[in-house]
């Protein structure tokens, strides 16, 4: 959808509470859902609306708020924590010069869609109204701001469940505390906000019975998932939003010809994206920024961190690729490890239990079961034998091995680094080689075989011995 062009449009972002109830010393709006923090989240919709400027309020862990919307959104701190009224005030010196809607919600509703936000605002301008909210109705509104109606429906004020009468806590609908207000309207009821309420705080609700007791138009939109406007204000909560997020996401890439075998056990991020005709098996989890191909084969608890597939891939049981990229029609696992930046070219071949780190393997390359790759960087069409593994560990410093294209390491294999294996070189299985070899030769490191007739009865006489 495009960005709305009736009336500019500016955001603020309230991320100033303390989140008392999350008992982290993280600040609340940076707590993650499906691996973004939720003020990202709300960034990104207000960012489709076409929001311009997006101001953030920030107070407690102003330092890491700022650094998180940086580049983003301008910020400016509320130093004491004096209420939703007063947020709003000190984000307007941001809006000096500004005429339009301004857009008001919070940093910890990310589960709010831009299509709920699209509709409050398009309303709002559709009526020329001067303010509106944005309700819903739940089974329990305990602890919510009920919202007050005139007997003809409209809106007549927004008051808080702890200042609420019996009547009015009676009231399911209640505001989901998001508003859209014409700025010249905003900056007039702001100006009357008084703290008479039990906290002592300036409400922004009370602006909503301002601009009715003054005649101006209020509005109010309904939106009929009441999950989607849920706050989070502790572990619980964050943990119900999450599985919500997670359910929409699912459910997003089935519908974009994605198979998930057990959506349920299935844990894809926000940020992931996924080609068509992919199948994921159960148990799996897609994190951050990774992107897969088209028509990958993702068997059972396979884990892909921050990572890269192709098209084609096959990823067996219980591979982890973290911070990595995988070519095309590549094959690896089961319980294999890919990390560090490394990379798996196309047509690659890893085995069971292979593991790779900071290391690149060549298009066409194999690397059999129980091999490691430490800082080596190797060609095209190489075989790396069962066993093999580089030492590019002194105990000080980390050395790089070389292989180059159509080299043949047999099993077992240890490559001392740093080693260069020359074009079409050999080595033979069970050698430790310490030294370069050169393209098209064979290396062999290996002691004489000795054969001991008679050990084991030797052994089994030092064992009575002992007895």
């Amino acid at each position: 959808m495009g960005a709305m062009t009736v009336q500019p449009l500016a955001c603020v972002i309230l991320a100033a509470g303390g989140g008392t109830r999350m008992k982290s010393s993280t600040p609340k709006p940076l707590h993650e859902v499906c691996g973004r923090p939720m003020i990202e989240h709300v960034l990104d919709t207000v960012e489709r609306l076409g929001s311009d400027p997006t101001v953030v309020v920030v107070g407690v862990g102003a330092g890491l708020i700022r650094e998180a919307v940086s580049g983003r959104a301008t910020d400016c701190e509320q130093a004491e924590q004096l209420g939703t009224g007063h947020a709003v005030l000190c984000a307007m010196p941001e809006l000096q010069g500004f005429e339009g809607d301004v857009l008001v919600t919070c940093a910890d509703v990310p589960l709010v869609t831009e299509e709920t936000l699209r509709a409050l605002v398009e309303q709002h301008q559709a009526e020329d109204a001067a303010a509106s909210v944005l309700t819903t109705e739940v089974p329990d509104p305990t602890g919510y701001g009920r919202l007050v109606r005139e007997p003809s429906g409209a809106v007549a004020a927004i008051v808080e469940h702890r200042d609420a009468t019996e009547e009015q806590r009676a009231i399911r609908e209640i505001n989901a505390g998001i508003y859209v207000f014409r700025m010249d309207a905003l900056a007039a009821a702001l100006d009357q906000l008084r703290p008479d309420n039990d906290q002592g705080e300036l409400y922004l609700t009370d602006a909503i019975g301002i601009l009715v007791g003054a005649g101006r138009p209020v509005a109010a939109v309904k939106t009929a998932d009441c999950a989607e406007v849920m706050g989070i204000n502790n572990r619980i909560q964050l943990a119900e939003a999450e599985r919500i997020a997670r359910d929409r996401i699912r459910e997003r890439h089935m519908l974009a010809g994605v198979t998930l075998l057990d959506p349920p056990s299935t844990f894809i991020d926000a940020r992931v994206t996924i080609g068509t005709d992919t199948v994921i098996g159960p148990g799996c989890q897609l994190i951050g920024a990774t992107n897969v191909g088209s028509s990958c084969e993702i068997r059972s608890h396979v884990v892909l961190r921050s990572a890269t597939v192709g098209d084609g891939v096959l990823l067996r049981d219980h591979t982890v690729i973290e911070d990595s990229a995988v070519g095309d029609e590549a094959q690896v696992g089961p319980f294999s490890l890919v990390r560090g930046n490394s990379t798996v070219g196309r047509g690659c071949k890893l085995g069971s239990s292979a593991e790779m780190n900071r290391s690149h393997l060549g298009d066409g390359s194999k690397m059999q079961h129980f091999s490691y790759l430490g800082d080596a960087t190797v060609g095209e069409d190489v075989n790396i034998g069962a066993g093999a593994i580089t030492c590019n560990y002194d105990g000080v410093d980390k050395h790089p091995t070389t292989i180059e294209d159509g080299v043949f390491i047999g099993s077992d294999t240890i490559l001392v680094a740093p080693v260069t294996i020359g074009r079409e070189a050999y080595t033979a299985a069970g050698s430790v080689i310490t030294h370069d070899v050169p393209p098209g030769a064979l290396a062999i490191e290996r002691t004489d075989q000795r054969t001991i007739d008679g050990w084991a009865e030797r052994v089994r006489i030092r064992r009575e011995q002992k007895q």
